[in-house]
């Protein structure tokens, strides 16, 4: 005897359910999957005579459990060129990155004598077990771990601290390290302004991609306010001295891309005039998207005159 599926309503459903979740999803991935093949077009660098490590640096514990993030400690075997630049570079990756994506970024440093301090943020590349990427407020909380560990490691507490974010690793810089007086300069990268009224503005593709990553896509006011650089500093501003304020602001670089399409010029614009920095603190490329492919040549050039420079 055969058996009419629809006089059980929950098999329906589930199907259904399945199928509009497939049909919804799956494009989203094949999208994602194209879009990797092109920004990773470039090949990958290797360097002659440097060396690199892993650390893990304890960010949190659960259930007496470590969780610790997965850092990339590179620099040259040269001791007396490490030690004339005297410097640390934190990178700070975006959504869908890990500690290797930036390497055509941030290898050119290391030939220079920078230490690269390149990490994994939670919930992603070796660093996925620590949480979920989503988790913006507990990615600034590492960042700020980080900075305390390198202030505390006997073999670069005493080195100039600057630090590069790009997309939500900017936010995470701006937010987590602007009122740090332990760092010396500060990149932002296709930084974001005002998290709630500016995410909604993504593309379409991009939004409902990080809705079904459990972005939050509208966060209350006290989380919007941690995430917003714009809004964290310009009340720090109210609460300093006008010296701090112009020392504070004076090291921060910001760069974007005029045709980003998921972060907007109108970002930029805001944290600029928030900031209050002079043009030789920002940088307006005229192509290269949110990514920045392809623009690394330009993006290492400004960025090593601004790390190089007196910003008082």
């Amino acid at each position: 005897m055969n058996q009419n599926i629809f006089g059980n309503p929950f098999l329906p459903c589930f199907i259904l359910s399945t199928t509009t979740f497939l049909i919804i999803y799956t494009p989203f991935e094949i999208y994602w999957s194209f879009a990797d093949l092109w920004y990773d077009r470039w090949i990958s660098l290797t360097l002659k005579d440097y060396e690199s490590n892993i650390e893990r640096i304890e960010v949190d514990r659960v259930r007496n459990k470590k969780r610790e993030i997965a850092t990339l400690i590179v620099s040259s075997e040269d001791k007396k060129l490490v030690d004339k630049k005297n410097s640390i570079i934190i990178i700070t990756h975006g959504f869908s990155d890990t500690k290797e994506s930036l390497q055509n970024y941030f290898l050119p440093f290391v030939q220079l004598g920078y230490v690269i301090l390149s990490y994994d943020a939670r919930g992603t590349g070796k660093s996925k077990n620590v949480g979920r990427r989503s988790q913006f407020l507990k990615r600034i909380e590492d960042f700020e771990k980080i900075i305390k560990w390198v202030s505390m490691n006997n073999e670069l507490n005493k080195k100039r601290i600057c630090c590069v974010g790009f997309s939500i690793g900017a936010l995470t810089t701006l937010c987590g390290g602007f009122n740090n007086e332990t760092i010396d300069k500060i990149i932002a990268i296709s930084a974001i302004s005002n998290y709630r009224k500016n995410l909604p503005r993504f593309n379409v593709i991009v939004m409902l991609s990080y809705f079904l990553k459990g972005v939050k896509l509208f966060p209350k006011y006290e989380e919007n306010r941690k995430l917003s650089p714009s809004i964290m500093i310009s009340q720090i501003k109210k609460l300093i001295s006008e010296e701090k304020w112009k020392i504070l602001s004076n090291r921060v670089l910001l760069i974007h891309a005029r045709n980003d399409r998921i972060i907007k010029m109108i970002n930029f614009e805001e944290n600029s005039e928030v900031l209050n920095i002079p043009e030789k603190n920002r940088l307006v490329i005229n192509k290269g998207g949110h990514t920045h492919k392809k623009n690394e040549l330009i993006l290492v050039g400004r960025s090593l005159k601004f790390l190089e420079s007196n910003s008082n």
